[in-house]
């Protein structure tokens, strides 16, 4: 269940969406701005807290298109994210483990928010867990919500629900992800609440959870 955990983890920078107000663009919910860093602490149900820092680095060009790298710092790695815009939003064009990898472009298009920002917009997308893909539905549910973290005090922000299921062949359990996510105007991702379930035939249920909550901003 350990595997499940950190892969709830990586959900939140494979998924992250954002919103705040209606009628905005989701730029404006996930800004792309050079310099502007998170932080964000991590609990979970199992020991061992963290903190990850995630920051936007200089635009540049990857294969032709404009993309905005996002830099992750946790302990004992780093990744970089390439994120792109488009008239349906924002979306990871592409994504480097480790300083020196190569960037891989990912297909199909991971979209973190998509047009409009507004009440029952909804999207779906597809990631891994273990050897399992697992189809993920993404959908906006408020656009008024009151969100209070170590960094402040957030009005107006989106809350995003992330729902996906797989049930293994011949009756060798299930999968299940159940996330929510709330975003800031001008800000991004202020806290997200992600569970992941993994049920056999024959054994209890596992679950693991985690939350992250934003610590610093610097805009």
């Amino acid at each position: 269940m350990k595997k499940l955990l950190i892969i709830a983890a990586v959900l939140l920078f494979f998924l992250l969406p954002g919103a705040s107000c209606f009628g905005e663009p989701a730029e404006s919910y996930y800004p792309l701005k050079e310099g502007m860093t998170w932080v964000y602490s991590i609990s979970s149900n199992k020991p061992g807290a963290q903190k990850i820092t995630v920051t936007n680095l200089a635009p540049r060009e990857l294969q032709g298109k404009s993309v905005t790298p996002r830099k992750w710092e946790v302990v004992g790695g780093v990744k970089y994210y390439f994120i792109a815009k488009d008239d349906s939003g924002v979306y990871r064009y592409a994504e480097q483990k480790g300083e020196t990898g190569e960037p891989q472009i990912i297909t199909p298009k991971v979209y973190y928010l998509k047009n409009p920002v507004d009440v029952g917009t909804t999207w779906d997308t597809t990631t891994k867990m273990g050897e399992d893909d697992l189809k993920v539905n993404i959908t906006v549910e408020s656009i008024g919500e009151k969100v209070q973290v170590p960094a402040g005090t957030y009005k107006n922000c989106v809350k995003l629900k992330h729902e996906g299921k797989v049930s293994k062949e011949g009756g060798g359990g299930a999968l299940s992800l159940t996330a929510y996510e709330w975003y800031a105007a001008e800000v991004g991702l202020v806290k997200s609440m992600f569970t992941a379930k993994q049920s056999i035939k024959g054994k209890a249920e596992a679950a693991d959870s985690i939350t992250h909550q934003l610590e610093s901003f610097k805009p």
